[in-house]
């Protein structure tokens, strides 16, 4: 494996406080979209949809209306996490992707959605961007009252189910290594 894919893999953390006066470059926002288009699918269906929102208002938008529909201890951690900033599902990045797919478009799109947000992450961490995987809008839907209005104004595509989001901006901060855990890996010969 090239060395620079694996520090890539080695490097990359979840980033959960942004530099919020930083914008995504859009050449790097294209980059990271191309490289969830690349990702692996079952059957070669790609049957995903990239909404990427950069918009600050829209952004805002969609994070009150999922701040409203949250249930009451998890916006109380929601709370504690932002240590005094506002209060985001998704840590105020100023972007955000969110992976759709078409109802019955793969026998596997959990999956295939996941495989295009951790291409998206490692070629965000390629071009020194912070990521996080955000599921606050699992399971939504533009059928959805209120989020799924905003969703279909963002241009999720009708008949749609988001699967994941990537939240992408500048960290301002450092995410420490963990220790990976032991015991993870079987070599039969």
């Amino acid at each position: 494996m090239d060395n620079q894919v694996m520090r890539a893999i080695l490097k990359r953390r979840s980033c959960r406080s942004f530099d919020i006066g930083r914008k995504v470059n859009k050449n790097d926002l294209i980059t990271v979209l191309e490289a969830g288009a690349y990702a692996p699918s079952a059957m070669n269906n790609q049957g995903w949809h990239f909404t990427a929102v950069t918009n600050g208002i829209k952004l805002t938008e969609l994070n009150d209306a999922v701040l409203r529909r949250m249930d009451p201890a998890a916006r109380e951690r929601a709370t504690a996490r932002a240590g005094g900033r506002r209060v985001s599902p998704f840590y105020n990045a100023p972007a955000l992707i969110i992976v759709s797919m078409r109802d019955g478009a793969s026998v596997y799109p959990e999956a295939d959605c996941a495989c295009a947000l951790q291409n998206m992450f490692l070629a965000a961490e390629s071009l020194g961007l912070g990521t996080c995987w955000i599921n606050q809008l699992r399971g939504a839907t533009v059928c959805d009252k209120t989020v799924g209005e905003i969703l279909k104004d963002l241009g999720v595509p009708e008949g749609n189910t988001v699967y994941g989001c990537c939240a992408l901006g500048h960290a301002d901060c450092e995410s420490p290594l963990k220790e990976r855990a032991a015991g993870t890996v079987n070599i039969v010969e």
